[in-house]
Parts: C-alpha cells; sequence; structure tokens
C-alpha cells in the first residue's frame, strides 16, 4: 500500500497497536509517520530523502536507532535534502509541479490530460512510480487535450493567461479577482472548468476589484511596477534580482502577498549592495550628547528633528560624512546637543 504524508502531520497507512510518540517535532519538519512491520530507520530515510543522522536526530523518543517497532511514530525532516528534482525536462513539456500529500502518478496524469506512460516516462528521477512523496518534483508532459485557445476574449477583459501545472478554475478565479462564473463564462472554449490542462489559454475578464496602490514607497525603491495577469509576486522578485521577502516588505498594502490581481502597483525595492565600511567619527565635539547608529530609513534631516538639534548643528559634528545627503545603515554620527 502506498502510504503518502503531510505536513500538517499526519500520516496514512499507521501500523497497528501502541508504540513511542515524540512529544513534539522541531520546526519545519515535513511530518509523522506510524512505522509499520518491515520498516528501519535507514529505510525511511533513504524513502524520506532526508539523511538518517537527520532522522534520528529528529526522534530521541527511539533509544536504540536500531530498533523501530509498528505503531512508533516518527517525525520526518524538513524536504532540505527531500524532493526529488528532475536535471532537466524533455521538449515540449508543459510545465512543472510539485507533489502534495494524496497525489498518485494516476491522478496526476488524468488531472493534467496525459497518459500515465507519458507523465512516468517523462519523470526517471522518480524510480517507482507507485511512491511518490509531498516535495517531489515532476516534468508534466504537454497534454494532447491541452492548449485550447478562445477565438477571441469578451469585451473589457484585462488579459489572457496560460495555464500551468495545479492551476483550477477557483483557484484562478481568486488570483485574478473576479467570481468564479464570469471567469467560467469568458471561456466557452473550456468544455468542463473541473479539467483543466497546462497550455490552456484563458480569457480573464476585467476584475470588480479597486487596483491597490502603494502611499508611498521605502526610500532608495527601484521602481513601480503594474501586476499584470500570470504575475506572482515570486516571480516579479525574481525579475527585479530582490528577494521575495523584500519586496513583500516595500508592499503593506497588499495584505496577501500570494494574491495579487493585473492593475495592482507595487513598489520594487533597490537591489542589495555591496557592503560599505561603516564610518564612525574619530572624535566627537565636547558637550556632545551622544552617538547614534544609522538605520536603514534615515537621514540627517530626520536624526536631527528626532534629537531636536538643527540640521546644521549635526552636519557640522560629523565631518566623516562627506555628503550629508547620503547616509548608509551602520554609520555612526555624534548627536550635538540642542542649542
Amino acid at each position: 500500500m502506498v502510504r503518502h504524508y503531510s505536513s500538517s502531520g499526519s500520516f496514512h497507512g499507521a501500523g497497528k497497536g501502541g508504540g513511542r510518540y515524540p512529544q513534539h517535532c522541531p520546526p519545519g519538519f515535513g511530518g509523522r509517520y506510524t512505522v509499520v512491520s518491515g520498516d528501519t530507520m535507514y529505510y525511511l530515510a533513504k524513502r524520506f530523502g532526508v539523511s538518517l543522522d537527520a532522522l534520528i536526530g529528529a526522534n530521541p523518543q527511539i533509544g536504540d536507532p536500531s530498533m523501530i517497532y509498528p505503531g512508533d511514530v516518527l517525525c520526518v525532516p524538513g524536504e532540505s535534502s527531500g524532493g526529488r528534482v528532475p536535471k532537466h525536462c524533455p521538449p515540449g513539456f508543459g510545465g512543472r509541479y510539485t507533489v502534495v500529500s494524496g497525489d498518485t502518478m494516476y491522478y496526476l496524469a488524468k488531472r493534467f490530460g496525459v497518459s500515465l506512460d507519458a507523465l512516468i516516462a517523462a519523470n526517471p528521477q522518480i524510480g517507482d512510480p507507485s511512491m511518490i512523496y509531498p516535495g517531489d518534483v515532476l516534468c508534466v508532459p504537454g497534454g494532447s487535450p491541452g492548449g485550447r485557445v478562445p477565438k477571441h476574449c469578451p469585451p473589457g477583459f484585462q488579459g489572457r493567461y496560460t495555464v500551468a501545472p495545479g492551476d483550477t478554475m477557483y483557484y484562478l478565479a481568486r488570483r485574478f479577482g473576479v467570481s468564479l462564473d464570469a471567469l467560467i463564462a469568458a471561456n466557452p472554449q473550456i468544455s468542463d472548468p473541473n479539467q483543466l490542462f497546462p497550455g490552456d489559454v484563458l480569457c480573464v475578464p476585467g476584475a470588480g476589484l479597486p487596483c491597490r496602490e502603494p502611499f508611498s514607497c521605502p526610500h532608495g525603491f527601484k521602481d513601480r511596477y503594474t501586476v499584470v495577469p500570470g504575475d506572482t509576486m515570486s516571480q516579479i522578485a525574481q525579475r527585479y534580482g530582490v528577494s521575495l521577502d523584500a519586496l513583500i516588505a516595500a508592499n503593506p498594502q497588499i495584505s496577501d502577498p500570494k494574491i495579487i490581481f493585473p492593475c495592482d502597483v507595487l513598489c520594487v525595492p533597490g537591489a542589495p549592495a555591496p557592503p560599505l565600511p561603516c564610518r564612525e567619527p574619530a572624535s566627537c565635539p565636547h558637550g556632545f550628547k551622544g552617538r547614534y547608529t544609522v538605520v536603514p530609513g534615515d537621514t540627517m534631516s530626520k536624526i536631527a528633528q528626532r534629537y531636536g538639534v538643527s540640521l546644521d548643528a549635526l552636519i557640522a559634528a560629523n565631518p566623516q560624512i562627506s555628503d550629508p545627503k547620503i547616509i548608509f545603515p551602520c554609520d555612526v554620527l555624534c548627536v550635538p546637543r540642542p542649542a
């Protein structure tokens, strides 16, 4: 029997009887697994794509790792070393898909409209096609039913979108901020809305939601970008060479970074600059109030205002700053006393 586990912490296919249970699992663990007859730590580590040491380390409740029994429950470490990934995908493939709990090759072949043999052949990294695990990445070959393109799109549509592996009508309607009924109605070429295939092209009707724009962009931002159909935060971050965390942090107007809509405007932060030496004063003038270390977003004007001193006095107290208009995080300033 194929047993799949879930990141929520439960495995299907538990063994009979009692067993030893972990009090808790380490952060980022991939799931819990219930031992069945014939299992060994070595076999399970290989099966879940983690090191034997990592599996043993995650399960201190097992006093002797060479002795595990049916009913014992193990914490499976995260997939940092797991998740089998293809080196490359064959020409004309429809996309890549990351396996989630409950998936099978048969189910995925049916879902993506390809033959089971074609899906298996496109993924030689999967030694046993009856055993796939969350985190495995599969190449999805181009499906014969895929590639359905609308003859034309209705007036006022906001764009065309090419279906990727894993997409559903419900997910796309939510992503683009339109009703499911409107998305289905705009795409009569899709005879069964429950069956989308990689390569299908959809008309995306006009969104009924207002476009979200930032009130202002953070200091040193690189650009403003208007979202188009198909965009994700991850794709935009990659396109501009910035981290996903930085892009999300620069756009608090986007309440859920997983859902962005065409016409949303994003602040694109500047790419990380190479580290600069921190400038420190050799000494501070007599009677100065204290030293201050610059943080991101600071300006000389803001710091002067914060400490109740004149901008001229702050600049004069810090001759190590050659251009007062340009200060960097970790610069150290002498703060004079208010006049």
